[in-house]
This record gives C-alpha cells, structure tokens and sequence, in this order.
C-alpha cells in the first residue's frame, strides 16, 4: 500500500469517527434549509441563484477556481518577490492574494448554500470542507493584514499557513463530489430508450391532478402524471440527489422531491427551484389501445 493510499484511508477513518461534528454539521445544515424555506419564493429564488440552478450546474465550484487560482498564483509570485528580491512580483502577489481573498466569501456564501441541502452522509466531510477553509480564509486576511503594515516575513508566513488549510479544503471539496457524490447527475441515463414504449393502461392512471405514478422502463423509474392538457412524464429519481420524486408532494404543474425539496416541472422536467441545478428526462408521450406510451423528444435521447 502506497503513501497515498495510506493517508486516504487515515482521513477517511478519522472523518468517521467525527459524530459530534456530523450531529453539528446537520443541525445547521438543517436550520439553513428550514429558514429558506420558510422565507418563502423570495427566499428560494436567492438560494436558486447561489445554487447555480441558472447556470445549469453548482455555481460554488466556478468560484472556487477563482479563489484558489489567485491564492496560488499569489503564491508563485510572492515566492518569486522573496528569492529574486523583485519589487513588481510583491505588488502582484499582493493583489492576487487580495482578490483570493475578495473572492473567498461569495464563495464561501455558495458553498453554504449547497451545505444546506448536502446529503447526510456526506454532511461531515463538507464540515470539515467548510472549516478548513473558513481557517485559510481566516489566515490570508491575517496576511493581507501584515502585508499593508510592512511586516511582510509575517504576512508571508499567514499566506503559506493559509495555502496549506485552503489546499486541504480543496482536497476534501473533491472528495466530495468524486468520493460522496456530491453536486453531481443522480438522474437516471435512458439512452437505450429510443422508440415509442408502452408502460401503462392508461386506466391505471389516476385523473386527479395531485395524483401520479411511478413505471419501470428497462429497470429506471418514470413519473406519469395527468392533468387538463395531458399526460406527463418524467425521470423519476431526483438529479440533485437521488431523491424518490414518486413520494414527492404535487403542486400544480409542479413535483416537489421529498428529500431536498427541488421543483420540478411534470411537463417537460426543467428545474423550479434548486438545489437541483439540472432538469429531470423528459418524454413525450401518447395513448395507443389502452395503453400509454413513451419516448425521448426528438433530436433529444434523455
């Protein structure tokens, strides 16, 4: 077994052992999505935004790149002002270390946002995320503090302690997505789905607006619904986390998942409100002897 492995398995058993943390971390997970909402579609709306549920994807990761790309090219040029005693290389690790540090904290907002809705499995790992990083962030304003009073060596030695903390954040933010899959498509993949299929007697399918049903096709589950202009269908497991939409509430048009109350509407899948940034497969459908039928719209294979 290698280093790596080694010290992969060392954090992974620590971060285990970290139930008060975990207790914590859901606790305030927790009383962050109840306030939003509770706030109502003001609320949400702001959460969509910090969510990325209109760029399509997690907002937090862009962000993040700006963050730790100026904390690191500060870096290199904060090393290149101390070794080669250049004046102009001090100014620009200066001013990136400044913008690392500006960025930090739409970025740490974002990352709170996602916090509020992570799935409890992985609420200890991003706790401990958030807190590395709330340590780097704490240690570059230090740095930025010491640099504009002429106490550079001091300044210095903050911004290496906090590259160090942030850089473990970094490593524990891919753990999540990579290791807790976290921010990632949870839909289901129907691309072997190309031609009309039939799934139900249309019998079966209760008339009653707030009603609907849950059909396997090919082992993946598929959401009918019925309402005054038709019959609906879409993927059945939530893209934000896997959530069963079939054991949501209905609201109208719209699907609410039980597990972190993304919105999504029966008609053609598209995302009402986060924290699910993507839209569940959506399918057309029609009635032929009896039976209902599906298929992706064409020139799209969801």
């Amino acid at each position: 077994m290698n280093g790596g492995t080694t010290l992969r398995r060392m954090v992974d058993e620590s971060i285990k052992e970290m139930k008060p943390l975990e207790q914590a971390g859901t606790r305030v997970s927790r009383a962050i999505h109840g306030a939003v909402l509770d706030g109502g579609e003001q609320a949400r709306d702001v959460a969509d935004v910090l969510h990325g549920t209109w760029l399509g994807h997690p907002l937090h990761p862009v962000l993040t790149d700006v963050t730790i790309g100026a904390w690191t090219l500060g870096a290199a040029f904060d090393a290149v002002g101390l070794f080669a005693n250049d004046d102009f290389s001090r100014r620009v690790g200066d001013q990136l270390t400044a913008v690392g540090t500006a960025s930090a904290l739409p970025t740490a907002i974002t990352g709170l946002a996602d916090f509020s809705t992570i799935p409890k499995p992985a609420v200890t790992v991003g706790s401990v995320h958030a807190m590395a990083n709330s340590v780097g962030l704490a240690l570059y304003l230090l740095s930025l503090r010491d640099r504009s009073r002429g106490r550079r060596g001091r300044g210095l030695l903050f911004s290496t302690l906090a590259l160090t903390a942030a850089t473990a954040g970094a490593w524990l933010g891919g753990k999540l997505v990579y290791g807790e899959r976290v921010g990632v498509d949870h839909r289901d993949d129907f691309s072997g789905l190309d031609d009309w299929t039939p799934v139900l007697d249309e019998t079966e399918l209760p008339a009653d607006v707030a009603g609907c049903v849950q059909v396997e096709v090919k082992g993946k589950g598929v959401l009918l619904h019925r309402d005054g202009s038709g019959i609906h269908a879409i993927g059945s497991v939530c893209a934000h986390a896997g959530g069963p939409l079939e054991k949501g509430s209905i609201d109208g048009p719209y699907v609410e998942c039980p597990w972190h109350q993304s919105v999504f509407d029966l008609r053609d899948g598209s995302v009402k409100h986060g924290p699910a940034t993507l839209p569940q497969p959506s399918f057309e459908t029609r009635v032929r002897g009896g039976m209902i039928e599906i298929r992706p719209p064409r020139g799209k294979v969801s």
